[in-house]
């Protein structure tokens, strides 16, 4: 991506030369690489903007800032980087027609995550999220990992409040969307579980409109979750419910357990 691309999506102006290119997008100052755009996000602890200089000595093409430095180097100034992260990202995103499936859930995700990019690597290649890189950021940062060969992309959503799943659908545009459950982790958050649940929903907000839902049948959530999705297709697995589209059977063995689909 050129720079003037990028400031076209952020609808801003490149300070330098629009034409040079970017290979990559990071947030960490410690770990660029020639070619690369840096965004600097503002922490609790810690400015990306302190660390311009840096960023320039490393090669970098550029920089996406809430303020203009005077250090050498071009910068894309914007009101938000962290909303600028997301507009780069879904854009780049929705050049590829790759199939993307999001996965959150209370409990399960990261393994689902790993055990779906497995199924999918089979059938071509396959982007995954790194370890658990699943919030307003390390979505982002998933999606701007994708390259034209990939076929798939398989991205964990976490959240903690409500809106944070509507954000990263937005953002995502998920062909495949699975809930794995919802459970009691961050209920301090919520009024109730059916908060947290209705939270968990939101990952079909942005779900394409001929894409599937998969939930879990067992849940309590389970018919909310149905109501959410509509009209989309949804996919039920379960354990308990012999009408659901997809049932396991769980055995107890001497080395573990096992499943049945």
């Amino acid at each position: 991506m050129s720079l003037r691309e990028a400031a076209m999506v952020l609808g801003t102006v490149a300070s330098a030369d629009a034409s040079a290119r970017f290979q990559q997008v990071s947030i960490d100052s410690r770990k660029m690489l020639p070619g690369s755009l840096f965004v600097a996000l503002r922490g609790p602890n810690h400015d990306g903007h302190d660390h311009l200089a840096a960023v320039a000595a490393s090669g970098a093409t550029g920089a996406v800032v809430e303020q203009r430095s005077s250090v050498n180097l071009p910068q894309l100034v914007v009101s938000d980087t962290r909303i600028a992260l997301g507009q780069l990202a879904e854009y780049w995103r929705e050049r590829w027609p790759l199939k993307l499936i999001a996965v959150t859930g209370s409990n399960g995700k990261t393994t689902v995550k790993e055990m779906i990019a497995k199924i999918t690597s089979q059938l071509g290649p396959t982007l995954s999220t790194l370890g658990n890189l699943n919030n307003e950021i390390g979505v982002p940062l998933t999606l701007l990992r994708v390259r034209p060969f990939h076929e798939f992309a398989v991205v964990e959503m976490g959240m903690s409040a409500s809106g944070e799943l509507t954000r990263l659908s937005a953002i995502s545009h998920p062909d495949i969307a699975v809930i794995t459950n919802a459970g009691a982790a961050h209920l301090e958050n919520f009024q109730d579980m059916r908060a947290v649940a209705k939270a968990k929903g939101e990952i079909f907000n942005d779900l394409a409109a001929d894409g599937t839902a998969v939930i879990n049948g067992d849940d309590p959530a389970a018919e909310l979750w149905r109501e959410l999705a509509a009209p989309r297709r949804v996919v039920e697995f379960s354990l308990n419910n012999r009408a659901a589209s997809i049932r396991g059977e769980w055995q107890p063995t001497a080395n573990g357990g096992e499943l049945s689909l």
